[in-house]
């Protein structure tokens, strides 16, 4: 009787932590916007919008799944946020291993889920230039998230999106070299952008301050 009670005391005392942590993040709205954004894609993700540019032809169209995708790589990052954020600017080691499998688990479910949903109706194509933005808006919400709060993950990717769909065009159909969000799918300097921008969006959440001090020591 002993031995089993210490053991339900020793359960209760390792999962109470992560539903007191799960209990102040959204995850249930995430993935229920992520269906319905999903949804929207599907129905009308191929419609494009004209959007104003910096080439003389003065216009371009958009089709609004590019939209859409940021809002989907956005949101796990977003969720992040909590009401109890002063306390967890202290994070110690055990609360910053459940955010990262958070938002490991929150951020490859949602884009599972939205680009099952896409493959519906998408030529494979485009699922990979869907694929490949979502890796560099993620890693852009990342940065954002760590430099300026959890809450203001969404002002980085936002403010490259202006700079990509305004000077990202340069007419005839054709778009500059960084612009990952539109370039075919097999361009590989495109790939190689959303790596990176994944990677500094990852380091910079890595660099926690004991592990700044532990780097610069090292």
């Amino acid at each position: 009787m002993g031995v089993t009670a210490s053991r339900d005391a020793e359960v209760s005392g390792q999962t109470l932590p992560v539903r007191l942590f799960l209990t102040v993040r959204p995850v249930r709205t995430v993935l229920a916007v992520t269906v319905l954004l999903g949804a929207l894609t599907a129905w009308f993700g191929l419609i494009e919008t004209p959007i104003p540019t910096a080439v003389d032809e003065g216009k371009a169209k958009i089709p609004l799944w590019r939209m859409l995708t940021m809002g989907v790589a956005v949101m796990p990052v977003l969720s992040l946020h909590s009401p109890l954020a002063s306390l967890e600017m202290v994070a110690t080691r055990r609360l910053r291993s459940m955010q990262r499998l958070y938002l490991a688990g929150l951020g490859i479910g949602s884009a599972g889920i939205f680009l099952g949903i896409c493959t519906f109706v998408m030529q494979p194509e485009i699922i990979g230039v869907i694929a490949r933005s979502w890796i560099a808006w993620v890693g852009l919400a990342l940065t954002a998230g760590v430099t300026m709060g959890w809450r203001l993950a969404w002002t980085l990717p936002s403010l490259v999106a202006i700079v990509l769909f305004y000077w990202g065009y340069t007419g005839n159909q054709q778009y500059q070299w960084w612009e990952f969000s539109a370039r075919p799918h097999d361009d590989l300097p495109s790939l190689i952008l959303s790596a990176t921008l994944l990677a500094i969006g990852l380091i910079a959440y890595a660099a926690t301050p004991w592990r700044l001090r532990r780097w610069r020591h090292g």
